[in-house]
């Protein structure tokens, strides 16, 4: 996908933008836009102004529902059934299911990734890919051949939990802090790499001398969104903006399932936004 508007969209207020659900190389094209085009609301979830009408509309409808159910969650007497509470949560995932969330991938990248990530978008993560990505930096001269040996032999990708998912938060980077963020920006390969070698004086020091820290900001369709918790923190950030008092902070993190192509922008460190985003320079361990 990508946005019909400027792509540098930075963090100005969006509440409708038309995404072309075509590559984002297909712009110059000539395609009928009744075939690939739609208009859909791309959400900040800490920005109401942003989120769609018949979001709003469904939230205000069953307000008293979910208001009751979070009360009596904090202690409140029960008033609202689970399974009340849960057909309100079915029905709101399909109105969430029309739009799209704005959130960021932090990942360390080599430049070449960044061109291919800018021209084709994101695509899922898997063992196979992995081992590609590490023969082209080999390749590149970028490690030695043993190292790369080592690090296709021992890695996460195929994992359960880490294969074909593209993980994303939908908060500023800088509120998981340091310790949510930094091994990601700090190691080349992203989890399912640097937890089988982060620890080795050798390898550990190599990937984290490979690449840049990025930030990958996209607008995800929550249509492709594996969608842990996102009904239920969706419903809480609503009813925490007329006043009912959180628990917590409401972070939301998830991951694509399908590759994600409405990209707005790879912002790299030491940019401004980078640093204002992650806001790095307060960590304890310069980030490099």
């Amino acid at each position: 996908m990508a946005v019909s508007q400027s792509r540098d969209l930075g963090r100005s207020k969006h509440p409708r933008l038309r995404l072309d659900l075509t590559a984002p190389d297909a712009a110059s094209k000539k395609i009928d836009k009744t075939l690939f085009a739609a208009m859909v609301v791309v959400m900040d979830l800490s920005d109401e102004s942003t989120w769609p009408s018949d979001l709003l509309a469904y939230l205000e409808r069953h307000r008293d529902l979910f208001r009751a159910w979070e009360e009596q969650s904090q202690g409140s007497p029960s008033t609202v059934s689970a399974r009340d509470y849960d057909q309100a949560l079915l029905g709101l995932r399909p109105v969430l299911n029309n739009h799209a969330l704005h959130g960021y991938h932090c990942a360390r990248l080599t430049a070449s990734e960044i061109q291919h990530i800018r021209l084709n978008g994101m695509q899922l993560p898997n063992g196979a890919m992995l081992r590609r990505r590490i023969g082209s930096i080999r390749d590149d001269k970028l490690i030695d051949p043993e190292v790369a040996r080592h690090l296709m032999e021992k890695n996460q990708g195929d994992d359960a939990n880490r294969a074909n998912r593209i993980h994303f938060c939908f908060f500023e980077p800088h509120m998981a802090g340091e310790t949510g963020i930094n091994s990601l920006l700090r190691y080349w390969g992203g989890e399912a790499l640097y937890n089988s070698h982060d620890a080795d004086p050798v390898r550990g020091l190599v990937l984290a001398k490979v690449g840049i820290p990025c930030l990958v900001e996209a607008d995800v369709p929550i249509v492709d969104l594996k969608g842990i918790f996102l009904d239920i923190n969706v419903s809480r950030q609503f009813l925490i903006w007329r006043g009912l008092r959180p628990l917590e902070i409401i972070k939301h993190s998830d991951c694509a399932v399908r590759p994600v192509r409405s990209l707005r922008r790879v912002v790299q460190f030491p940019e401004s936004d980078f640093i204002a985003l992650t806001q790095c320079e307060t960590w304890e361990t310069p980030l490099t």
